[in-house]
């Protein structure tokens, strides 16, 4: 499947267990294919650079590394006016109709509620583990 990852699951599937972890062990196993852009990118690095994450630089370093080695990153030709009530969500709607995702994988409500974009289905992480197995 073809997949975009929100910031807060991506940022959750390296600090904790649970169900974003083990999305992300499927895309480091190749059975998923993870789709980034460079602006999802800085956003992650903007959330662990908080004080909260106690990290040093080489550390929020390393992750964006181990990111971008295990996502395939593309540039989002067409900007979204319509979308999430929230626009600043709208880069992963962009990222997901430049990628042809089948998935947006999500924690944030804004996206949530909206449950697709044209062919791109907008789901927790625990719903599309549930997807896969049946």
């Amino acid at each position: 499947m073809k997949l975009v990852l929100d910031a807060n699951v991506i940022i959750s599937s390296f600090f904790w267990e649970g169900n974003p972890r083990t999305v992300l062990k499927r895309i480091i196993a190749n059975q998923d294919e993870f789709y980034i852009t460079k602006e999802i990118l800085d956003e992650i690095e903007n959330v662990i650079k908080r004080p909260k994450f106690h990290l040093e630089k080489p550390k929020i370093e390393y992750l964006i590394k181990s990111i971008e080695e295990i996502s395939i990153k593309n540039v989002v030709k067409k900007r979204r006016k319509n979308g999430s009530r929230d626009r600043t969500d709208n880069k992963y709607i962009e990222c997901g109709i430049t990628a042809g995702a089948d998935y947006i994988i999500s924690g944030d409500m804004h996206l949530l509620e909206m449950k697709k974009y044209g062919n791109i289905k907008i789901i927790t992480p625990k719903e599309y583990l549930e997807i896969i197995k049946s």
